[in-house]
């Protein structure tokens, strides 16, 4: 859950992922991406004062649900773009996929004598993060890193990869509706957001529609990626993702009902050699992610070695804070000797952002659905006026 205050100490009258009464003083405003968190204040049915700055499908969510909106704009993906912020002042910005849910994006800001890079929710393997030519060319430059620190705890020390976490899930799926049409199986996710990629693989390697409930489809309707993964009609399909208490076909004492809980809260000290999925009778656990573990955001951390770290979601008990900040600081002094490359291209892990293109640069591929983001080019600049 997301505690960032909003303003951008560095660049003053720029507030992100925040909304409320004391951030509409700012004259412009970024939103990493459209998880109920990051919007505090959106809901207010009022404009902001200023423009809104998203990427292309945070757009499309945005202009559907909040039409009292009137000044949304886009950022294309790895082109820096000037903006005004006020009586000549401006900032170079530039969007970064951040892994987490369909249109979220890291912002880095940059000017002649400062540059921030604010990831808001991400996850990014070593892998991932190393194919990332922008994130090379930022290395040890960052004045401020305001980071996702979700799992920064040492109980959280490694997750799966998302792919193998949504492997073991599928085969949960796959070994009990192949029984018979009773078999029925419930997606119990932890929050009502979040887990869009997970539903969007589930409907891609089953072919089958995942059943939510009629006031959960306008979390869904308008990302463009998720066209005909939901229905309505429970009657209509063996996997169910509605909320608690479910719905009647859930509830039909003639059916066989297999429960899923995809979670990252309940899965302390994993490691590589641990299992995936653990069950009782007919309800299993599977451990998955969409924020970086504890080890990925130290990698983060080391290999862009910042001048200064702050977090963006910081625990609400003082000794839970101390415990946060402690591990901080030793990450951040410790000896961050590096290892020689071996000069090998790893494998990344595959996920989903082939609906966002190079448009603007003149390329015709869509970004990999390997992550692999390969800045080769010198960013655009294109200014556009507050």
């Amino acid at each position: 859950m997301s505690t960032f205050p909003g303003p951008l100490n560095e660049f003053p009258g720029v507030s992100v992922d925040c909304f409320t009464e004391e951030n509409r003083e700012s004259f412009v405003f970024f939103l990493s991406h459209c998880h109920l968190d990051h919007m505090k204040g959106l809901d207010e049915e009022k404009d902001l004062p200023g423009p809104l700055y998203v990427s292309e499908i945070s757009a499309v969510i945005l202009k559907k649900k909040y039409p009292y909106l009137k000044d949304i704009r886009t950022l294309e993906i790895g082109v820096e773009t000037e903006i005004v912020i006020e009586d000549g002042r401006s900032v170079c910005v530039t969007t970064i996929p951040a892994g987490h849910c369909p249109g979220s994006v890291m912002f880095l800001f940059e000017s002649v004598h400062c540059r921030v890079l604010y990831t808001g929710d991400f996850r990014l393997r070593d892998k991932d993060m190393k194919n990332m030519r922008i994130l090379e060319r930022i290395r040890g430059k960052l004045d401020n890193l305001y980071i996702d620190s979700t799992f920064l705890s040492r109980i959280y020390e490694e997750f799966p990869s998302r792919m193998d976490s949504t492997d073991a899930i599928i085969g949960l799926i796959d070994e009990w509706i192949c029984k018979s049409s009773n078999h029925i199986i419930w997606i119990r996710t932890p929050a009502h957001y979040g887990s869009e990629y997970l539903f969007k693989e589930i409907n891609r390697r089953t072919g089958k529609s995942l059943h939510i409930d009629p006031g959960n489809v306008s979390n869904y309707i308008h990302i463009p990626d998720m066209d005909g993964i939901f229905t309505v009609h429970g009657d209509q399909t063996q996997i169910h993702a509605c909320w608690n208490p479910g719905c009647y076909v859930l509830r039909d004492q003639n059916k066989e009902i297999r429960t899923i809980r995809p979670t990252a809260m309940f899965w302390t000290k994993w490691k590589p050699s641990c299992e995936i999925v653990r069950g009782t009778g007919n309800i299993f656990r599977v451990c998955y992610s969409s924020h970086s573990s504890f080890r990925e955001l130290k990698d983060f951390i080391d290999y862009l070695k910042p001048q200064k770290v702050e977090l963006n979601v910081v625990p609400a008990k003082a000794e839970d804070r101390a415990e946060m900040y402690g591990i901080l600081r030793e990450i951040v002094l410790e000896d961050k000797s590096e290892v020689p490359e071996n000069g090998e291209k790893e494998e990344v892990e595959k996920i989903s952002f082939k609906n966002i293109n190079f448009r603007t640069i003149g390329l015709e591929e869509k970004l990999s659905e390997e992550l692999d983001n390969d800045f080769h080019y010198i960013p655009k600049r294109k200014k556009l006026q507050s």
